[in-house]
C-alpha cells in the first residue's frame, strides 16, 4: 500500500489500456474466426470478463483498479478519493483506453486511426447502458461491503453477464466508450452516439449509490432517524485515511457502520500539524517512533532506523514525507487511536451504535449479528 500518485495513475491507465485492448483486440478475432454474430459476440464477452479479474487482483492493490470514470466519480462521492486525484484518474482513464484501442489495432495490422461506423443510439440503447452501468456500481458497492476479496470475480462475472442481458452489450464506462468509438470494428461505437452513451452511464451510477445507500442501511437506523442524526451531530469523528490501505478502508467502513459520516482527512495530500501531529501520537498512547510506518516508505533511507534519531527530528520526517505516518489514526470523542487493526476503532466508539454485522474486506467477520464484537 502506499504507492504515490503516479504510480497510481500509471496503473489506472495501464489497466484500461489492457482492459479496452482485450475489448477491442478479442472482438476483432472473433469477428474474423466466425460469421455467426452470437458466437463473435460469446467471444469477445469471455476475454473481457477473464481479464477484468486479472486486472483488478493485480492492479487493485496500487490504484484501486478503477479503470471507468463513473466507479471514479462513485469514490470521490464518497470521499474516498480526493477530487483533484479523481481527475486525473479520469484523464489516465482515457487516455490509457485509446492506447489499448491503437494497440489491438497495432496487432491485427489494421490502420491505427479509426473512427467507428457503428451507429448504437435510441431509448433501448440507453436504458440498457443505465441498467448495466447501475448493475456495476450495485455489484461493487455490495461487494466491497461484504465480499471485499471477491470484487475481481463479481466484477468479472457481472460484466460477462452484462454483455448479453443488455441490448447495449453493456460498456458502463465512459472511458471505454470514448476508446470504441475509435476503432471501426467489431466493438466499435461512432462518436456521434457517445453522448447519449456517457449520460447514461452516468445516471445508472448515480442510481446505483442512492438505491445502495437506502439498501445497506441497518434496518433499525432506518427506524431510528433521531438516533442517528444524534450520533451525526454530537458524536464527531476524524480519521487519518489512505483509501489504498485496507486497514484504513475496513476503519472507515467500520466508522459508516456506525451510522456516522466522520471527517475524512487524506492525510498524504494533507498531512497534519507538527504540534497536531505529536498531540494526535501521545493522545493514542504511542511514542513517536511507534507512530511511523517502516514498510513501504523511505524510513530505512532517511536514516529513522538509528536509535539516536530525535522524536523532534521523526515528527519532521513524518511531515516532510506523511507517508511515513501511520494509518489510519481516529480521533472521536472517546479517545484516539492508531486503529491497527482496524477493530481497535470499535474501543472508541459507544457499543450500542452497531446494530448489526459487519464483515472486513478479507472476508472477517468482526461484529456478529447483533453487532457484537467476535471474540
Amino acid at each position: 500500500m502506499g504507492f504515490d500518485i503516479r504510480r497510481r495513475l500509471c496503473a489506472e491507465a495501464l489497466g484500461t489500456a489492457i482492459l479496452v485492448a482485450t475489448v477491442v483486440g478479442s472482438g476483432i478475432m472473433a469477428d474474423r474466426l466466425s460469421d455467426d454474430t452470437a458466437v463473435s459476440l460469446l467471444g469477445n464477452t469471455l476475454p473481457t470478463g477473464a481479464i477484468l479479474v486479472v486486472l483488478i487482483t493485480l492492479m487493485g492493490p496500487i490504484s484501486g483498479a478503477h479503470f471507468n470514470p463513473v466507479v471514479t466519480m462513485v469514490f470521490a462521492a464518497r470521499r474516498e478519493i480526493g477530487s483533484r486525484e479523481a481527475m486525473f484518474y479520469v484523464f489516465a482513464q482515457i487516455i490509457g483506453g485509446i492506447a489499448g484501442t491503437w494497440l489491438a489495432h497495432a496487432m491485427f495490422d489494421l490502420p491505427i486511426l479509426q473512427v467507428s461506423q457503428t451507429a448504437r443510439l435510441g431509448t433501448g440503447q440507453w436504458t440498457a447502458e443505465v441498467v448495466a452501468t447501475f448493475g456495476l456500481v450495485l455489484t461493487i458497492l455490495c461487494g466491497l461491503r461484504f465480499r471485499g476479496d471477491a470484487i475481481p470475480w463479481l466484477v468479472g462475472l457481472y460484466i460477462t453477464a452484462a454483455y448479453w442481458f443488455t441490448a447495449s452489450t453493456s460498456f458502463a464506462n465512459p472511458a471505454v466508450a470514448v476508446a470504441r468509438s475509435l476503432t471501426n470494428t467489431f466493438s466499435g461505437i461512432r462518436p456521434v452516439d457517445l453522448p447519449g452513451f456517457i449520460v447514461s452511464e452516468i445516471a445508472g451510477a448515480l442510481l446505483a449509490v442512492a438505491i445502495t445507500g437506502w439498501l445497506l442501511a441497518e434496518p433499525s437506523r432506518l427506524s431510528q432517524n433521531a438516533k442517528s442524526n444524534r450520533c451525526r451531530m454530537t458524536f464527531p469523528v476524524t480519521i487519518y485515511h489512505n483509501p489504498q490501505c485496507g486497514t484504513s478502508r475496513n476503519t472507515l467502513a467500520l466508522i459508516r457502520h456506525a451510522g456516522i459520516e466522520p471527517a475524512v482527512i487524506d492525510y498524504l495530500k494533507t498531512p497534519p500539524t507538527k504540534q497536531d501531529l505529536a498531540k494526535m501520537i501521545a493522545d493514542a498512547g504511542l511514542t513517536v517512533r511507534k507512530a511511523i510506518r517502516e514498510k513501504g516508505t523511505p524510513y530505512a533511507e532517511l536514516g529513522l532506523d538509528n536509535p539516536a534519531v530525535s522524536d523532534d527530528r521523526l515528527l519532521d520526517a513524518m511531515l516532510e514525507h506523511p507517508i511515513l505516518i501511520n494509518r489510519p489514526f481516529v480521533i472521536t470523542p472517546l479517545g484516539t487511536r492508531l486503529s491497527r487493526p482496524s477493530e481497535a476503532v470499535l474501543d472508541i466508539i459507544p457499543g450500542d451504535m452497531f446494530t448489526s454485522e459487519f464483515i472486513k474486506e478479507d472476508g472477517e467477520r468482526v461484529l456478529d449479528a447483533a453487532g457484537k464484537r467476535v471474540a
